[in-house]
């Protein structure tokens, strides 16, 4: 089996661009769970005005048949069905963008851990750089002094 060998800029690269996935997905959902509570709350205030012409009607003293009152009452039950089933959806849509969430965070904590990594070789890298300058200059130090004591005998 081939091993690949990444720089790390390049693993880091890859996990900024998962992180932004992600969080374009929690955006997406969180917006998909807006449009169902928006869904929820329409489906009520349906309901509710159904409720209010029945009852004004019925307080109006207008005589309603049989049919009419069948009807009605299927209209309610399917009003209550349709937001049951937009409650679900509203529900499934939250616990996604629960799990969407934990995903997001985890990819920022991926990105956080390349970045203290990255860091810590800069520092490391840096560090290193300054000893050999410091050495190459205590070399030259150590050569012009050599030289002057060869050029005093």
């Amino acid at each position: 089996m081939k091993k690949f060998k990444f720089t790390l800029n390049s693993v880091h690269k890859v996990r900024e661009i998962t992180k932004e996935r992600e969080s374009v997905l929690l955006g997406e959902l969180r917006s998909e769970a807006d449009r169902a509570a928006l869904r929820i709350s329409h489906i009520e205030s349906m309901r509710q005005e159904a409720i209010k012409k029945y009852t004004s009607r019925i307080a109006n003293g207008e005589r309603l048949d049989a049919m009419e009152m069948e009807l009605s009452s299927k209209h309610f039950a399917s009003l209550d069905r349709l937001q049951r089933e937009a409650e679900k959806a509203l529900v499934q849509k939250q616990h996604a963008c629960d799990l969407q969430v934990v995903a997001v965070a985890e990819a920022m904590r991926e990105v956080k851990i390349t970045e203290n990594i990255r860091e810590t070789q800069r520092v490391r890298h840096q560090t290193e750089f300054e000893k050999q300058e410091q050495n190459n200059v205590d070399e030259m130090v150590t050569t012009g002094f050599a030289r002057r004591l060869m050029g005093e005998k």
